[in-house]
């Protein structure tokens, strides 16, 4: 048989001795912080994808109604009519 690790020794004499009391209303504290945490990221996530979508719909429009930059500038002048 080994001898006892002294690490092991200590993790042993620390859980058996007395345990630290647990300040009231720590679970309402804990449960309310995790409630508010989770709002804080579903209002992040709302906000992340209204972004995209915004982004998006930008890209959209500035494909729409941008000048088309590869057609050829109109004629200032009509060319003649030939042939009638």
């Amino acid at each position: 048989m080994s001898l006892p690790d002294r690490k092991e020794t200590e993790v042993r004499r620390m859980l058996a001795g007395p345990h630290p009391l647990v300040p009231p209303g720590l679970a309402d504290r804990a449960a309310a912080r995790g409630r508010r945490l989770l709002a804080h990221r579903r209002l992040l996530r709302r906000l992340g994808w209204l972004l995209a979508l915004l982004a998006l719909a930008a890209l959209a429009w500035a494909a729409v109604a941008v000048d088309h930059a590869w057609l050829p500038p109109p004629a200032g002048t009509t060319p003649p009519a030939e042939g009638w």
